[in-house]
Protein backbone atom coordinates (compact mmCIF):
# COMPACT_ATOMS: atom_id res chain seq x y z
CA UNK A 1 0.00 0.00 0.00
CA UNK A 2 2.81 2.41 0.93
CA UNK A 3 4.55 1.78 -2.41
CA UNK A 4 1.32 2.56 -4.25
CA UNK A 5 0.95 5.86 -2.38
CA UNK A 6 4.55 6.83 -3.18
CA UNK A 7 4.06 5.85 -6.81
CA UNK A 8 0.96 8.05 -6.96
CA UNK A 9 2.82 10.94 -5.33
CA UNK A 10 5.68 10.56 -7.80
CA UNK A 11 3.22 10.52 -10.70
CA UNK A 12 1.46 13.66 -9.47
CA UNK A 13 4.72 15.48 -8.68
CA UNK A 14 6.18 14.39 -12.01
CA UNK A 15 3.26 15.97 -13.82
CA UNK A 16 3.08 19.13 -11.73
CA UNK A 17 6.77 20.09 -11.72
CA UNK A 18 7.19 20.31 -15.52
CA UNK A 19 4.04 22.42 -15.82
CA UNK A 20 5.27 24.90 -13.23
CA UNK A 21 8.74 24.93 -14.75
CA UNK A 22 7.29 25.46 -18.21
CA UNK A 23 5.47 28.57 -17.05
CA UNK A 24 8.75 30.15 -15.96
CA UNK A 25 10.79 28.76 -18.87
CA UNK A 26 8.42 30.11 -21.52
CA UNK A 27 9.19 33.69 -20.54
CA UNK A 28 12.31 35.32 -21.98
CA UNK A 29 14.91 36.49 -19.46
CA UNK A 30 15.48 39.99 -20.92
CA UNK A 31 13.33 42.49 -18.92
CA UNK A 32 12.56 44.55 -22.03
CA UNK A 33 11.33 41.46 -23.89
CA UNK A 34 9.39 40.33 -20.80
CA UNK A 35 7.60 43.69 -20.73
CA UNK A 36 6.69 43.39 -24.43
CA UNK A 37 5.47 39.82 -23.95
CA UNK A 38 3.41 40.80 -20.90
CA UNK A 39 1.82 43.70 -22.80
CA UNK A 40 1.06 41.42 -25.76
CA UNK A 41 -0.44 38.84 -23.38
CA UNK A 42 -2.67 41.42 -21.68
CA UNK A 43 -3.84 42.73 -25.05
CA UNK A 44 -4.43 39.22 -26.41
CA UNK A 45 -6.35 38.01 -23.36
CA UNK A 46 -8.36 41.23 -23.02
CA UNK A 47 -9.48 40.94 -26.62
CA UNK A 48 -10.03 37.17 -26.50
CA UNK A 49 -12.14 37.43 -23.33
CA UNK A 50 -14.03 40.45 -24.62
CA UNK A 51 -13.40 42.45 -21.46
CA UNK A 52 -15.04 45.85 -21.24
CA UNK A 53 -12.95 48.79 -20.05
CA UNK A 54 -14.38 48.55 -16.51
CA UNK A 55 -13.98 44.77 -16.38
CA UNK A 56 -10.46 45.02 -17.74
CA UNK A 57 -9.24 47.47 -15.09
CA UNK A 58 -10.64 45.47 -12.20
CA UNK A 59 -9.75 42.07 -13.67
CA UNK A 60 -6.11 42.89 -14.45
CA UNK A 61 -5.55 44.46 -11.03
CA UNK A 62 -6.77 41.22 -9.41
CA UNK A 63 -5.01 38.95 -11.88
CA UNK A 64 -1.65 40.71 -11.46
CA UNK A 65 -1.99 40.38 -7.69
CA UNK A 66 -2.81 36.68 -8.16
CA UNK A 67 0.27 36.12 -10.34
CA UNK A 68 2.51 37.92 -7.82
CA UNK A 69 1.25 35.68 -5.02
CA UNK A 70 1.73 32.58 -7.19
CA UNK A 71 5.35 33.60 -7.85
CA UNK A 72 5.91 34.12 -4.13
CA UNK A 73 4.57 30.63 -3.33
CA UNK A 74 6.72 29.03 -6.05
CA UNK A 75 9.79 30.91 -4.82
CA UNK A 76 9.11 29.77 -1.25
CA UNK A 77 9.12 26.10 -2.29
CA UNK A 78 12.08 26.25 -4.68
CA UNK A 79 14.51 23.40 -3.87
CA UNK A 80 17.83 24.29 -2.26
CA UNK A 81 19.80 22.13 -4.65
CA UNK A 82 19.48 20.25 -7.92
CA UNK A 83 17.22 17.21 -7.82
CA UNK A 84 20.03 15.02 -9.18
CA UNK A 85 22.16 15.86 -6.12
CA UNK A 86 19.48 15.10 -3.50
CA UNK A 87 19.64 12.18 -1.12
CA UNK A 88 16.56 9.99 -0.76
CA UNK A 89 15.60 11.83 2.42
CA UNK A 90 15.95 15.21 0.73
CA UNK A 91 13.96 13.93 -2.25
CA UNK A 92 11.16 12.75 0.06
CA UNK A 93 11.12 16.15 1.78
CA UNK A 94 11.07 17.80 -1.66
CA UNK A 95 8.10 15.68 -2.75
CA UNK A 96 6.26 16.61 0.42
CA UNK A 97 7.07 20.29 -0.14
CA UNK A 98 5.81 20.03 -3.72
CA UNK A 99 2.47 18.72 -2.45
CA UNK A 100 2.29 21.61 0.04
CA UNK A 101 3.09 24.04 -2.78
CA UNK A 102 0.35 22.60 -4.99
CA UNK A 103 -2.14 22.88 -2.11
CA UNK A 104 -1.11 26.49 -1.50
CA UNK A 105 -1.44 27.30 -5.21
CA UNK A 106 -4.86 25.64 -5.34
CA UNK A 107 -5.98 27.67 -2.32
CA UNK A 108 -4.81 30.86 -4.03
CA UNK A 109 -6.61 29.89 -7.21
CA UNK A 110 -9.87 29.26 -5.34
CA UNK A 111 -9.60 32.56 -3.50
CA UNK A 112 -8.77 34.66 -6.53
CA UNK A 113 -11.24 32.96 -8.84
CA UNK A 114 -14.04 33.67 -6.38
CA UNK A 115 -12.89 37.30 -6.27
CA UNK A 116 -12.63 37.48 -10.08
CA UNK A 117 -16.16 36.09 -10.43
CA UNK A 118 -17.37 39.33 -8.84
CA UNK A 119 -15.74 41.23 -11.72
CA UNK A 120 -16.24 38.99 -14.78
CA UNK A 121 -18.71 36.21 -15.62
CA UNK A 122 -17.70 32.56 -15.11
CA UNK A 123 -17.65 31.96 -18.88
CA UNK A 124 -14.81 34.49 -19.23
CA UNK A 125 -12.79 32.82 -16.46
CA UNK A 126 -13.17 29.46 -18.16
CA UNK A 127 -12.14 31.03 -21.45
CA UNK A 128 -9.14 32.64 -19.71
CA UNK A 129 -7.40 29.30 -19.24
CA UNK A 130 -7.91 28.31 -22.88
CA UNK A 131 -6.86 31.72 -24.22
CA UNK A 132 -3.77 31.81 -21.98
CA UNK A 133 -2.73 28.34 -23.19
CA UNK A 134 -3.21 29.48 -26.81
CA UNK A 135 -1.12 32.60 -26.14
CA UNK A 136 1.69 30.53 -24.60
CA UNK A 137 1.72 28.14 -27.57
CA UNK A 138 1.85 31.10 -29.95
CA UNK A 139 4.66 32.66 -27.89
CA UNK A 140 6.71 29.46 -28.00
CA UNK A 141 6.11 29.18 -31.76
CA UNK A 142 7.23 32.78 -32.34
CA UNK A 143 10.30 32.33 -30.14
CA UNK A 144 11.21 29.16 -32.05
CA UNK A 145 10.68 30.92 -35.39
CA UNK A 146 12.81 33.82 -34.27
CA UNK A 147 15.60 31.50 -33.14
CA UNK A 148 15.48 29.78 -36.51
CA UNK A 149 15.64 33.12 -38.33
CA UNK A 150 12.05 33.21 -39.57
CA UNK A 151 10.91 36.33 -37.73
CA UNK A 152 8.24 36.08 -35.05
CA UNK A 153 8.80 39.08 -32.81
CA UNK A 154 6.96 40.34 -29.76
Amino acid sequence: MRKMIWALLMLIAGGAVPLAAQMDDDMPRNPEVQARVKAARVAYLTERLGLSTGESEQFWALYNEYEDEQRAVRRQYRPGKAVEQMTNEEAEAHLSAQMEKEEALLGLRRDYYSRMLKVVPARKLVLLEKADREFRLELVRKMRDRREGRGGRF
